[in-house]
């Protein structure tokens, strides 16, 4: 390495023979002589190398812009080779496994060494995990990495790293899923759920969002959670609010509008705590939630079923003790054909 060569400007070329065992007996003392003057020059040769063992691992990992790559080498080889041409020094003759390190150094010089690098983290793709239910199933209370829990209602599937990154925790959920999220102010957590994006610190929550529904729902037990509606243009603000303790994020997909009201519905978990509660409830809608709660298929016949209403509480009881009820409070007909079960009139 001559002298005249500085550390703002070092024969990157000779540095990558050198690093790739290419270099000849007299070019590796230049190399070490060059790097002994100096603890600057000794570093910089240090992180050239570790530089060149990632970009070794990129292109395992992924095919590089060759194209580009050549053309920066042309560049840098012109300018090197005709400085050599005015002291009467033969031109070098690369191999194609140099150029590709010179490539590879050059590159990393020109995009700077920070952020090669966090492009070069970037290319490895995180490892995920997911949990998913079943038609008729729920899965109770998985434990994430960072200690939450979470409830998945059935035909949902939710999404998640295997290792949070220090500064967020994400996970996407397709379907509908209760989180009782550990507390971390310094960590927020975020899901991902169709069109709205749910972050909170630390609190409990409820979170309805299948692909084939109009709407995305958000129910917050305890604790406070924001709620962020992504637009269809980036141009476009996203709208956001905050619900508190015992109120109702809704977005409707198709506008894309989101409000909050309070939450009306005291069997918005029915189907995790098998908990139900009617106060003078058409008997309609009481199927409606004993078929999602049980995933179940309840039919009615007779005009005037719809016309009755229900008051009652139930507290973990099976699907068919609770139309047992049903049945001897109206004084209906119970009966089951294979999966289905249908109230008619006596």
């Amino acid at each position: 390495m001559k002298t005249k060569k500085s550390i703002e400007n070092p024969d990157w070329e000779l540095i990558a023979k050198f690093m790739s065992n290419e270099a000849s007996s007299a070019e590796k003392e230049e190399v070490e002589q060059w790097a002994a003057q100096s603890e600057q020059n000794c570093k910089e040769l240090e992180k050239t190398e570790v530089l060149l063992n990632k970009t070794d691992w990129f292109f395992r990992l992924k095919n590089y812009d060759t194209d580009t790559a050549w053309q920066q080498v042309r560049e840098k080889s012109y300018s090197v080779q005709s400085s050599y041409s005015k002291n009467n020094n033969p031109k070098r003759i690369f191999s194609p496994a140099l150029l590709r390190y010179a490539a590879a150094v050059l590159i990393a010089l020109l995009l700077g060494a920070t952020g090669y690098y966090f492009g070069f983290k970037n290319q490895i793709r995180e490892v995920y995990s997911e949990i998913i239910s079943a038609e008729k199933q729920v899965v109770n209370e998985y434990v994430l990495p960072d200690g939450s829990v979470v409830t998945l209602n059935s035909n949902s599937k939710l999404e998640f790293p295997k290792k949070f990154k220090k500064n967020v925790r994400e996970v996407t959920i397709s379907g509908e899923a209760f989180f009782d999220v550990k507390s971390d102010p310094e960590k927020p957590f975020i899901i991902h759920a169709g069109n709205a994006e749910v972050k909170v610190l630390g609190t409990s929550f409820n979170v309805c969002a299948y692909p084939e529904a109009e709407t995305v729902e958000v129910v917050v037990e305890a604790g406070t959670v924001e709620v962020i509606c992504l637009q269809k243009k980036k141009l476009e603000e996203n709208r956001k609010l905050l619900l508190n303790a015992g109120e109702k994020g809704t977005l409707l997909n198709y506008s894309r509008k989101i409000e909050k009201t309070l939450n009306a519905d005291p069997n918005y978990l029915a189907w995790k705590t098998r908990n139900l509660v009617f106060d003078q409830t058409p008997l309609n809608e009481v199927i409606q939630y004993l078929n999602k709660t049980y995933h179940t298929d309840i039919q009615f016949k007779g005009k005037n079923i719809e016309q009755l209403v229900l008051t009652a509480q139930f507290e973990k009881k099976s699907v068919d003790f609770i139309l047992n009820v049903i049945q001897l409070t109206f004084d209906l007909e119970l009966t089951r054909e294979n999966e289905t079960y249908i109230l008619s009139e006596g």
